[in-house]
């Protein structure tokens, strides 16, 4: 969601805020609210709260962060919104930081009158979240000094449960003052997947105890009883309180059942290692004993809401998330608890009558980067097998020794009477030291390396083309792939002494990042397979000849799968970040870097998955019947959107099927334009050029921009047939080619023609344009035969040309030969995040797109050969920068037989908003000049100028024109702005246009960091190529 805008609340979308919204429970909150369909506004000033925790909602176009502190005010371009949830500092007593205390009591003051301020302007509806410990308390009579207690810990704690009960106050004087809609949830210690363990309560200690392989440390006798909530139950209570129309008013505590002690809790999280630990007691840390909680939940029916998953289930995902590996053992029952509580009660020790510290990390400990918390860190300690293989190898070597001693064989036969007892005793110690190299050195590398190869072999599996429509078998590979990557960083840790003595800490660190950031990686593979399924029998259901159909819900498994592999992927991209590529060893840094490109394609690919899968239920027409219409462009006659309209198709779903593909001459109801009168003014180009003073559908794409030519379309369409059409997609010659180069040759039987990707422009162009008549049916029957042949093939592709179908579909989007725009659908936002919508992108720095235009009623674009060259510098102390843009046409055309002839070429060169023009001419084929300054039109298309002239180009000439222009002043290079940027977009069906650009260092300054596909020479960049899809640049200079 775009942040420079004025953010207001819309009557198309909701629009939640919640301060917080980067911590913990605010970014589940977050993930909840925008896969209902919401926007969602996150306020964070990141004292607690982390990136990390919202990396995975950044590239979704409703989600917008703020990094704010909510006690200085509201950003002022958040105008109004539906939603407040006010979640800030809700977690902030669990951290050791004595600046905490403040922030609490500030976010809990001013911060939330700021908020109740915001909702009151927007009538929003406001929820608190609070917590059930605003029932406990304490304050000194005598010491402002310990006025909260003796520690850190009572510090914390209690100045937050007294900042909540002020917050509460404050709601309650907004609500009987303003009669605002407000509520407040009251949470209990909350746990589950992304919670910070050094950030929450018992729970997440003996979580922590568990990962890191201590014992599990109990403060006190642990019969204290405290309530825990998974953060699933949670957040669903939240939106509950949220949305109940009831709740207006009211106070929740979302607690369920009955409050567990912490010692049972401490034997339950016991029950789940993997190796043996114990349960240890400790002082408390504050030592005054709280009473038990009195908790009312006798309105939690308001809200019919209810805990779903049980303690045990909850703690059992939490582990799993962190990748540790749960034992199967069942957890002792609670009459076991209760003995050992009252066996304790003699020997338990003492309560501190001193206040304790809380304890930071262990000595050693190395704390992680900024931008990646150890809490997204999977495992440290692999799981170990109980069969412990390294001890059966050990028992295995000490048998084969002792044989070996006393055995012929290889060995000379060794008796008592030949040989000393110092003798004897010297060979079965260089045996037994053998034997322990072997088993403690030389299988556990061997096995690290030998595991990760096969872990890697399994992962290449999955590319295998012919697996990618296979669910099982991708999951098969998967989880081989996990486990060999898991049992890899085990054998690791065994030899971690190994790289201690040898000096490479470093690359045990690095390699072992590696191998856990495979695990997840894997892991989220695992995820996504549940998503191929619905994907496996999707063609059947759009089919028109199958009988099976599909409702909005047919994604919703899909949509969880995608969200849990999306946010496992962040964690694997969180330990990739994470890793020094120089400290790995050498033959694994070329393909660490390979994986960490590939780790940002997967995450973008996730991205768009996520966006397709939300939204195609709709799209397919699974609650109501949808239409869309279909441009089908000739390139050849190139217009802005890619080509020149001679046809047009209608594509119908309903219930998920393809119920009707229709395809029409354009001609026909630009025809019904002329007899009605309908009357649209013609781009003046178009009016000069081709006389024709009216639009009509065949020239409506005048805009380079396709969601503006699209509206231009669709509202002369509508006028013509009073019909709504859900949404456009434009093709052209080039998008069909590729199809057909994954489909195969498609043979016309009614035409008895084969067409091939090499003769389909020849063959199209003559069906469509030899002897044509307007509105005749040789053109349309031709096109209906050839999509309706293209569709079957494409419906019955088998399983292994799937993917490379959907890579040529994606291709032909990233290079602009497919364009795609959907009405009132949420998709349109990530589409113009790729530049899938055929829009003009968005750039703040340099831009250039050169929109060529025919408008002599010619295919000679087939013929002409286009070379550009710009060239930026900047030669005045003002630092101004400079543009020299060449642009070359030949036409190596022969004459003006069909389907060539002379090129008119209507030509627009867009720049940044407020260029200059400083000089234009065209330069002939004898190196003849013609000064055109005058001649050149300047006008605006969209956010960018526009230099615009025409020129008519005969067969077997050529022409440049050479334009000069400043760019705007912003732009300048100054001693305090040294950074130039640029975008080159490629208008849309263009293809095998050769560029080069070049940026010449400004005098005094030097080239000090440039883009990798730029290439220095002396003091300038360049790049030469075909522009195929968008370019983008950036310089640094010094």
């Amino acid at each position: 969601m775009p942040k420079d805008q004025v953010i207001r609340k819309t009557a198309l979308i909701p629009t939640a805020l919640i301060s917080g919204g980067a911590g913990f429970i605010g970014s589940h909150l977050a993930q909840a609210l925008l896969d209902k369909g919401a926007r969602v506004i996150a306020l964070d000033n990141f004292q607690t709260g982390k990136q990390v925790n919202i990396q995975h909602l950044m590239n979704n176009p409703n989600f917008a962060l703020y990094d704010v502190d909510i006690n200085e005010g509201i950003p002022s371009d958040i105008d109004s919104v539906d939603y407040i949830i006010h979640l800030a500092s809700l977690e902030e007593y669990l951290y050791s930081k004595e600046y905490l205390n403040l922030d609490s009591l500030l976010t809990n003051s001013l911060g939330v009158k700021n908020l109740l301020d915001l909702a009151k302007k927007s009538e929003a509806k406001f929820l608190l979240a609070s917590t059930i410990d605003v029932y406990q308390g304490r304050m000194s009579q005598l010491s402002i000094d310990k006025y909260f207690g003796f520690s850190s810990f009572e510090d914390n704690k209690f100045s937050l449960t007294e900042a909540k009960r002020f917050s509460e106050a404050l709601v309650w004087q907004y609500y009987h003052r303003y009669k605002l809609d407000i509520r407040v949830a009251r949470l209990p210690e909350i746990y589950g997947p992304n919670m910070n363990l050094d950030a929450s309560g018992s729970i997440g200690s003996f979580l922590k105890d568990l990962i890191e392989r201590r014992d599990i440390s109990v403060r006190g006798d642990g019969t204290d009883k405290e309530f825990y909530l998974y953060i699933e139950d949670a957040i669903a209570g939240i939106l509950k309180a949220l949305f109940n129309p009831v709740t207006k008013g009211n106070i929740y505590s979302l607690v369920g059942g009955e409050p567990v002690s912490v010692l049972e809790v401490a034997y339950l999280v016991k029950s789940m290692a993997d190796a043996e630990l114990d349960v240890k007691y400790s002082p408390y840390l504050s030592p005054v004993k709280q009473g038990p909680r009195d908790v009312d939940t006798f309105n939690l029916g308001d809200l019919a809401w209810e805990p779903k998953v049980a303690l045990k289930e909850g703690i059992v995902k939490t582990l799993s998330w962190f990748g540790y590996k749960v034992n199967s053992l069942s957890f002792k029952p609670a009459r076991y608890i209760q003995d050992h509580i009252a066996s304790r009660a003699v020997t338990a020790p003492p309560i501190a009558t001193t206040p304790m510290p809380i304890y930071a990390y262990e000595p050693g400990f190395k704390a992680p980067a900024a931008n990646v918390p150890t809490s997204f860190s999977p495992n440290p300690y692999p799981y170990i097998n109980k069969r412990n293989p390294v001890g059966e190898l050990i028992k295995k070597l000490r048998d084969i020794v002792r044989k070996g001693i006393k055995t012929t064989g290889a060995l000379p036969r060794i008796t008592a009477h030949s040989v000393s007892p110092k003798v004897s005793r010297s060979l079965t110690i260089g045996a037994i030291l053998a034997a322990a190299v072997i088993t403690f050195v030389v299988f556990p590398v061997f096995q690290v390396f030998s595991k990760a190869e096969h872990g890697k072999l399994a992962l290449m599996a999955v590319r295998d083309p012919s697996n990618h429509f296979d669910s099982e078998q991708i999951k098969n590979n998967l989880k081989t792939a996990t486990e060999d990557f898991t049992s890899s960083r085990s054998y690791l840790v065994k030899v971690k002494w190994l790289f201690k003595i040898s000096g490479k800490k470093e690359q045990y660190n690095a390699t072992y990042r590696l191998l856990s950031s495979l695990i997840n990686f894997s892991k989220s593979g695992e995820e996504l397979a549940d998503v191929v399924k619905p994907m496996e029998a999707l063609w059947a259901i759009i089919r028109p000849d199958t009988d099976e159909t599909m409702d909005s819900s047919y994604f919703d498994s899909a949509k969880f799968s995608l969200l849990n592999a999306r946010n496992t992927i962040g964690l694997a991209s969180a330990d990739f970040k994470n890793i020094s590529i120089p400290d790995l060893p050498e033959k694994l840094q070329e393909p660490a870097r390979v994986y960490g490109v590939y780790l940002e394609q997967i995450d973008s690919g996730l991205v768009l998955a996520s966006a397709v899968v939300a939204d195609l239920p709709q799209i397919l027409g699974a609650s109501s019947k949808k239409t869309y219409m279909v441009w089908f462009q000739n390139s050849n006659e190139i217009r802005p959107t890619g080509g020149f309209i001679g046809s047009y198709g209608l594509l119908t779903f309903e219930n998920g099927k393809l119920k009707d593909l229709t395809i029409d001459d354009i001609y026909n109801p630009d025809g019904q334009i002329d007899l009605r009168g309908i009357s649209v003014p013609s781009p003046s180009p178009i009016a000069e050029l081709l006389g024709e003073n009216g639009l009509h559908l065949r020239n409506s794409n005048w805009s380079p921009d396709f969601p503006s030519s699209v509206v231009a379309f669709d509202d002369l369409y509508y006028r013509v047939t009073g019909e709504d059409i859900d949404g456009y997609l434009a093709v052209d010659l080039s998008f069909a080619k590729e199809l057909i180069n994954v489909t195969g040759p498609l043979f016309l039987a009614a035409y008895d023609e084969q067409i091939t990707s090499e003769n389909l422009y020849e063959r199209t162009q003559y069906h469509s344009d030899f002897n044509f008549e307007a509105g005749s049916d040789a053109k349309r029957g031709f096109l209906t035969v050839l999509g309706s042949k293209l569709l079957e093939k494409i419906f019955a592709t088998p399983k292994d040309k799937i993917s490379p179908l959907l890579g040529s579909i994606e291709k032909s989007l990233d290079e602009r030969h497919f364009q795609i725009y959907f009405k009132n659908s949420s998709l349109n936002a990530f589409l113009k995040s790729r530049n899938w919508d055929g829009s003009l992108a968005d750039s703040e720095g340099d831009y250039l797109q050169v929109v060529n235009a025919n408008l002599g009623g010619t295919k000679a674009n087939y013929y002409v050969q286009n070379t550009m060259e710009y060239e930026v510098d900047s030669l005045t102390r003002d630092g101004i920068l400079r543009g020299t843009l060449a642009l070359n046409y030949k036409h190596t055309g022969e004459g003006d037989a069909w389907p060539g002839g002379p090129y008119t070429n209507y030509v627009r060169v867009l720049t940044q908003a407020g260029s200059k023009l400083t000089g234009a001419k065209f330069i002939y084929k004898d190196n003849t000049t013609l000064d055109i300054f005058d001649r050149i039109r300047v006008s605006s298309v969209g956010r960018y100028s526009s230099f615009e002239t025409t020129f008519k180009l005969e067969p077997t000439s050529s022409l440049t024109l050479l334009l000069n222009y400043d760019l705007p002043e912003g732009l300048s290079i100054t001693k305090d702005f040294q950074d130039y940027t640029m975008l080159w977009q490629k208008q849309s069906g263009t293809h095998d246009d050769v560029f080069n650009f070049k940026f010449n260092a400004p005098f005094g300054m030097t080239l000090n960091q440039f883009s990798s596909n730029l290439e220095q020479k002396n003091n300038l960049v360049e790049d030469t190529g075909v522009l195929d899809k968008d370019v983008r640049y950036i310089v640094k200079l010094q």
